[in-house]
């Protein structure tokens, strides 16, 4: 302390004086009673200026006119507004938009925008800080608890982006020496969370129960004569990458038998499957319980930004000391959290309505179309290519632009050709019809 005293009076010019200093005697001190000394002691410091010398203004003024520093990027050419910005197609009447994620149409109700901004001039923009320190408010508190209502689960929280919430929530539970049972074609999420966990990762063939079972037997014998490591199953509700639906229950069935955490991730289910919009667990009428944490983002049937994880209580008490997330990362956004509580009051029958749309989409593209389609029937986004796999890709690629120039926008990937869907379009006939008129054509190509 006196050192600390000693160098802030050399470097600032001033002096400063102990008033009353407390007794002190010589004695082992806990960390605690340290603690309390030294506020006891700083509490009776007062500072007095000694000669600081200030800079005048004419100075200050001939001193920052003389600043004159290199700059940090060579500026060789100047763009102009229209080269900077990407021109972007508007969903009117001479363009569908069918890249936009939007499955709800949440985006288009003014009565959430409305409501965002009644937030936003109470609240402001964004909360400036973590969930931990001062990015808590009442309404993310209203946000968790109704999520955890919604997915039949004890407790949820929430995280400010999607990506962080699977990538997150998986490091916080998986470590070095765990063994993860993670699908071949896991998204991009979960593939980082495996990364930052270093647990030991056995993969099984796409939403194949059977390979599941081979695995997890496979690392059974290996362990019958050691200690076994804890084990976690890691799957896609719906799969990101082909849209096919995860058999659940045999998928339970294997991971209860041996014995494994079981985390669910729902995206591409929850506010689609379901009467509810629940996701698999409503759909498969499986008790939720059965799965330790179901995981999902806010960007996708929702509409808004961020993801949750929905679990017992002590599996998400955990995440909020452990969540790197969760504890590094500002908190969502009061008006976007708003719009989470908004998307989940006025879901109401349209999951049904979507799967209605979803099935008669892929009909069409199957049966009427002949394109070859990979994702399940039901799901809100439609992956399919054509059936010549010898030029594929060149005759995807005529016929996404054919699609483009005539107003149906989509889009592209390595898998094939991806279509989301807007349950909008089940009771607008006449551009429902136009999407099917311009995808027919396109399929004579």
């Amino acid at each position: 302390l006196i050192q600390v005293i000693n160098n802030f009076q050399r470097h600032n010019k001033t002096a400063i004086k102990i008033v009353d200093p407390p007794p002190i005697t010589f004695k082992l001190f806990t960390f605690r009673e340290w603690h309390l000394l030294l506020i006891k002691i700083l509490d009776n410091i007062t500072f007095s200026a000694l000669h600081v010398k200030m800079l005048d203004e004419k100075l200050l003024q001939e001193r920052l006119a003389q600043f004159n520093p290199e700059p940090l990027v060579e500026i060789n050419e100047t763009k102009t507004k229209e080269d900077i910005e990407s021109y972007v197609n508007k969903d009117d009447e001479n363009n569908i938009d069918l890249a936009k994620t939007n499955f709800l149409d949440v985006l288009n109700s003014e009565d959430i925008k409305k409501s965002c901004e009644s937030i936003i001039r109470k609240y402001g923009v964004g909360t400036c800080g973590p969930r931990a320190f001062y990015g808590t408010t009442d309404v993310h508190l209203e946000l968790e608890e109704r999520i955890a209502e919604f997915m039949c689960m004890e407790e949820a929280i929430v995280y400010s982006y999607g990506f962080v919430a699977i990538s997150s929530s998986i490091a916080a539970y998986c470590k070095r020496k765990d063994i993860v049972f993670v699908d071949k074609e896991a998204n991009f999420p979960i593939q980082q969370g495996l990364t930052a966990a270093r647990s030991n990762v056995v993969y099984f063939d796409h939403n194949d129960p059977d390979s599941f079972r081979k695995e997890a037997q496979k690392v059974a014998e290996k362990e019958k004569n050691r200690k076994p490591a804890r084990k976690f199953l890691i799957v896609e509700g719906v799969s990101w990458k082909t849209g096919k639906v995860l058999p659940l229950e045999e998928f339970l069935r294997v991971a209860e038998e041996f014995k494994m955490r079981v985390f669910l991730e729902e995206t591409y289910s929850v506010g689609i499957f379901g009467d509810h919009g629940r996701g698999l667990t409503e759909h498969f009428d499986i008790d939720p319980t059965r799965i330790d944490m179901i995981i999902a983002t806010l960007e996708s049937a929702i509409g808004s930004i961020g993801g949750f994880c929905a679990g017992s209580q002590t599996a998400i008490e955990h995440q909020r000391l452990s969540g790197s997330g969760y504890i590094f990362s500002a908190s969502l956004p009061t008006y976007l959290v708003q719009a989470c509580l908004e998307s989940l009051k006025v879901m109401g029958e349209k999951p049904k309505q979507l799967r209605a749309l979803a099935e008669e989409f892929h009909d069409f593209l199957k049966e009427t179309c002949k394109f070859k389609v990979i994702s399940d029937s039901q799901s809100a986004f439609k992956v399919f290519t054509v059936t010549d796999e010898d030029c594929r890709v060149e005759t995807e690629t005529k016929i996404w632009e054919f699609c483009k120039e005539n107003g149906v926008h989509f889009l592209r990937n390595d898998v094939g050709l991806v279509v989301n869907l807007n349950v909008a379009l089940r009771d607008d006939k006449p551009r429902l019809e136009k999407v099917y008129d311009v995808l027919k054509r396109a399929a004579t190509l």
